[in-house]
């Protein structure tokens, strides 16, 4: 739903006529003010031949690329159906590999997006020479170390931007006149960790979440996103688990410290309503959540972890948590990174519009 959410924020700022294609969601409600249509194709992950699955790696410019696989014929044939019946001008290509190659061989120019992660194998950079150039859904300064050169150099870098618009000034919490736990001895003002898990949230984390409160026995720990599971006579008194909320902004608004994934949406997220927050890596392919939360901690922008820390450590982490200065996020959101990814991708309508019109087709 992270790219569902994205997709939609460009969607508001888009001038021009658009279009979806996608799997799997296209029933959902999608909006738009210049949103025609939303085209639902088959999920190249389903009904997929086992030996043909054997094969699905062959090919080192495609990511998954199985034979005999019903569901990939047919994709590939709505596909390039429907781009030969409306020849859109630009596509906007989130994540597949094998759909941005399908877009350059149906003769269409592509705009790429890009995530973080290690990305520097054959099916992303052959995926990245087609492109006409690429969307980062963060600024340059947000870069990773390992980015080949070409690239940065075809990147078009957007400020942050996420679904909700914030106002920083509504966040509530006093964290910023607290700097270390030993503040928090009184049960009448206990800091408050608000835990947050998305829908995409894996493993079971609710060891880690009794140890961690355990180990801060004067705080209130709030987990958003998980119920309590069978070993809940363990729960310590200063942990509870609240289920699914479909609008946790009060809460997290009630923080003093969020724990969260590193998925792309929460960072800016909390980000954007100035959270001072613990990421953690949650696994993904391409180290993507691994790479991003590197790069909060090495911007100073929260507190980047690759894996749950041990117990001990709890205290020190929500300590240097409290002591984050949030007003780094400032330069992330300088200006609207939808307006921007928007702007740009008109732009490059417009141009591939007037050449596709002006040219005299030949015959070589």
């Amino acid at each position: 739903m992270g790219h569902k959410h994205r997709t939609e924020s460009i969607l508001r700022e888009l001038s021009c006529p658009a279009s979806v294609v996608t799997s799997r969601i296209h029933s959902l409600d999608w909006n738009g003010p210049t949103l025609d249509e939303v085209i639902g194709i088959d999920c190249d992950n389903d009904e997929v031949h086992p030996e043909g699955l054997q094969h699905a790696d062959d090919v080192s410019a495609l990511h998954f690329a199985p034979l005999w696989t019903p569901s990939v014929t047919r994709r590939v044939a709505q596909y390039t159906r429907w781009i030969d019946e409306r020849r859109p001008d630009v596509m906007v290509v989130d994540v597949s590999a094998e759909i941005s190659l399908l877009t350059r061989l149906a003769s269409v120019p592509q705009i790429v997006m890009r995530q973080h992660g290690r990305r520097d194998d054959p099916a992303h950079l052959t995926a990245y020479e087609a492109a006409h150039s690429l969307l980062a859904p963060f600024p340059q300064s947000m870069e990773d170390d390992i980015t080949p050169d070409f690239v940065r150099e075809k990147t078009i870098y957007l400020d942050g931007f996420c679904r909700f618009e914030c106002d920083p000034s509504t966040t509530g919490t006093n964290a910023s006149e607290r700097t270390s736990v030993s503040n928090f001895t009184d049960a009448n003002d206990s800091l408050r960790v608000v835990v947050m898990f998305g829908r995409g949230g894996t493993g079971n984390v609710h060891e880690h979440l009794r140890k961690a409160a355990e180990s801060l026995p004067h705080s209130q720990w709030l987990v958003l996103g998980k119920e309590d599971n069978n070993d809940r006579r363990e729960t310590p008194t200063n942990l509870q688990f609240l289920g699914w909320h479909d609008s946790p902004d009060e809460i997290l608004r009630s923080a003093d410290v969020v724990i969260t994934s590193a998925g792309h949406n929460s960072v800016m997220e909390l980000g954007r309503s100035r959270q001072r927050f613990i990421a953690i890596a949650e696994e993904r392919p391409f180290e993507e959540q691994v790479r991003k939360s590197h790069i909060l901690d090495r911007e100073g922008l929260a507190i980047g972890l690759s894996a749950w820390p041990s117990a001990d450590q709890w205290p020190d982490l929500i300590g240097s948590a409290l002591q984050l200065d949030v007003s780094r996020w400032d330069k992330v959101f300088q200006r609207d990174g939808a307006i921007q990814a928007a702007e740009h991708i008109a732009s490059v309508a417009s141009w591939s519009h007037n050449k596709r019109q002006t040219a005299q087709l030949i015959s070589l």
